[in-house]
């Protein structure tokens, strides 16, 4: 029964790891940066939030923007 659960586990492992290959597969990493950085920025500036102050959201954004910055210079 041990082998079992093992083999199962070892199973749901690639599976996952082709998922995760599959998917950064399908866009470039610049995208994934980009897109990340648009909807994080959006996301902090909409009013619906109480918790984040307006300094935390800055920086939030100003470590999105190192990000992009040190992918567009890996390209």
């Amino acid at each position: 029964m041990n082998t079992l659960k093992t083999s199962l586990s070892d199973e749901a492992l690639v599976k996952q790891n082709e998922i995760i290959r599959d998917f950064f597969a399908t866009d470039h990493v610049s995208e994934m940066v980009e897109s990340m950085h648009y909807m994080v920025e959006s996301f902090l500036f909409s009013t619906d939030l109480e918790n984040v102050t307006p300094e935390m959201r800055v920086h939030i954004v100003n470590q999105l923007r190192v990000a992009t910055m040190l992918m567009k210079l890996g390209r």
